[in-house]
């Protein structure tokens, strides 16, 4: 279970914009050159990170229960937001995203599904963030408690992470019910989180069981 929340929440890098670099040239006729050393040192990060990525993706597709609540629930899309069902390897994820300040990031609503092996709720997110913690870059929990959620209760944690220089917030949410955990994760560049939670707030409000 940690580690496919980890995947889920570094999946939304799968969904961010590339943008172009150049080394030395012109532009509108005035010159620009970059730093070659620092180029090769971001370079050598992000393919440490791909590693990381690729191994934490093999270890989840092999884990028992993902997936668990896949295709059980029903969530809206935000206005102006757009809806991919995807797959991170072998996991279903419904990944609901709109275009951000930032070109290397979209501001996401990722949720998947696993199964909690019996363990209760609290056990359940004392494992997540532990797997949170030991796992994902700079991670910083900012708080955490139990809201009323899809005619239930669900936990949720609050945290920033750094993922490659790209520093976001991040809202987790935990729904669970006949031991299946739908992970409803919400991120936002870091300092941006309030703009978007009204959109994250109601497609929160919207999840339901089927």
């Amino acid at each position: 279970m940690i580690r496919i929340l980890t995947i889920v929440i570094f999946g939304c890098c799968f969904f961010c914009s590339c943008h172009n670099r150049s080394v030395g040239g012109k532009k509108d006729n005035v010159q620009f050159s970059v730093d070659t050393g620092q180029l090769k040192h971001l370079d050598s990060v992000a393919a440490a990170e791909r590693r990381f990525d690729s191994v934490l993706m093999e270890q989840a597709n092999s884990s028992p229960g993902i997936n668990a609540g896949a295709g059980k629930f029903a969530v809206r899309v935000p206005p102006g937001w757009r809806r991919v069902d995807t797959l991170l390897g072998n996991i279903h994820a419904v990944v609901l995203d709109t275009a951000s300040a930032n070109a290397r990031f979209r501001t996401i609503v990722s949720i998947v599904s696993d199964s909690m092996r019996g363990l209760s709720p609290d056990k359940y997110l004392a494992g997540t963030i532990n797997g949170l913690a030991a796992y994902v870059p700079q991670f910083s929990l900012i708080g955490q408690g139990v809201r009323p959620l899809a005619g239930d209760s669900a936990h949720w944690i609050h945290y920033s992470q750094d993922r490659g220089g790209t520093h976001l917030e991040s809202i987790c949410y935990i729904i669970t019910h006949s031991d299946v955990a739908y992970i409803v994760t919400c991120s936002a560049l870091k300092g941006r989180l309030v703009e978007s939670f009204p959109a994250f707030e109601r497609t929160i409000r919207s999840f339901a069981l089927r």
